[in-house]
């Protein structure tokens, strides 16, 4: 009887992979924790952190505009956490030693479920806001440089590992799959951390980085050096690769880096929080930044793409924080088809 039914799940996971895909599905081949809130309390707590990357990168600017908005206008005194990325503030996030924090679609998944670059899983991770859509990011070289499409990586130094934001090795291995590159086709040059290896683009220690597209390192790296972002491979073939990472080629738009017509990778840039913060904790910081959107799209452009249609998104890959739920349920954004993705991942 086992071996029937693992051999029936092979096979259904074999169809959904060789299938069409949109931009809207991902791949869950995990089993997700779907357990309730254990924070019942009605009491605000005096403070709450979000979790995010280091000063430079896209989410700690979105970080730092969430917290002043929420600073402002509500009795919750909200701080910014920077680390080199999810890996290294997961931890911190199932002891409540943070309650919130930014995180990408695939990490998110893989987090919650212990796979791809996390050894153990984190079961009290929620999502309470889709976030950014799309997020985009792509292979960055100089502009200078011979490297115009990818397969002219071949031979190059690349920059590899990234520590604490093994998600970003994650995307960028994603990248050279849709390029028809495997990791042995470069030198490999490993970094702590995902900002060392932007800067060591213009510094010329290596040839190319992935890197998300639009964040403020990006701009001190260009006014070392011009860098360019490559053009990724477009088409069913490249979106069939990249949705098993809840991912879709895009088109980008202008931006430090960008040449000309780019296409580059797109994905949900998430706002975690766990089980360990109370439903009006979450509610109460998600109408903030609702009510507030006009104010958070002048703190930082990547906002603009922090639409109320994205808040509440159907491809979720981890649960929504059940205070969350009812915010957008009272926003009127949350729908039946909303409820039917989460039984089917928690299923």
């Amino acid at each position: 009887m086992k071996s029937a039914i693992f051999a029936l799940r092979v096979l259904l996971i074999l169809i959904f992979l060789l299938l069409p895909h949109s931009k809207f599905v991902s791949v869950v081949l995990a089993k997700v924790d779907c357990g309730p809130v254990t924070n019942t309390s009605g009491d605000l707590p005096r403070t709450v952190a979000i979790a995010s990357n280091l000063p430079g990168t896209g989410a700690h600017s979105m970080a730092s505009g969430l917290a002043a908005v929420a600073s402002k206008v509500t009795p919750i005194a909200t701080k910014v956490q920077p680390y080199n990325g999810p890996n290294a503030w997961m931890p911190l996030l199932e002891s409540g030693e943070v309650e919130f924090g930014f995180i990408n679609i695939l990490d998110a998944q893989m987090a919650a479920t212990g796979t791809g670059n996390y050894k153990k899983a984190y079961p009290t991770l929620r999502i309470a806001a889709g976030g950014v859509f799309p997020f985009t990011g792509s292979i960055m070289v100089r502009d200078k440089s011979d490297i115009k499409r990818p397969s002219d990586l071949k031979g190059k130094r690349m920059a590899w590992d990234f520590g604490g934001h093994a998600i970003t090795q994650t995307w960028q291995s994603a990248a050279m799959e849709v390029s028809g590159l495997k990791a042995s086709d470069v030198v490999q040059v490993r970094f702590s951390n995902l900002n060392d290896a932007i800067r060591a683009v213009p510094e010329g220690k290596v040839d190319a980085t992935f890197a998300a597209i639009g964040i403020g390192i990006n701009e001190e790296a260009n006014a070392m050096e011009p860098i360019r972002f490559l053009s990724l491979p477009a088409g069913e073939a490249s979106n069939k690769i990249l949705a098993k990472y809840g991912a879709s080629i895009v088109k980008q738009e202008p931006a430090a880096g960008i040449r000309g017509d780019t296409d580059v990778i797109g994905y949900a840039l998430h706002v975690a929080s766990s089980t360990k913060v109370s439903d009006r904790v979450v509610s109460i910081l998600l109408k903030a930044w609702w009510d507030n959107l006009a104010e958070l799209q002048t703190i930082h452009p990547q906002f603009k793409r922090w639409t109320k249609d994205t808040q509440a998104i159907t491809n979720f890959t981890v649960p929504y924080h059940p205070g969350a739920v009812k915010f957008y349920k009272d926003a009127g954004v949350w729908a039946a088809k909303h409820d039917a993705r989460t039984k089917e991942i928690c299923s």
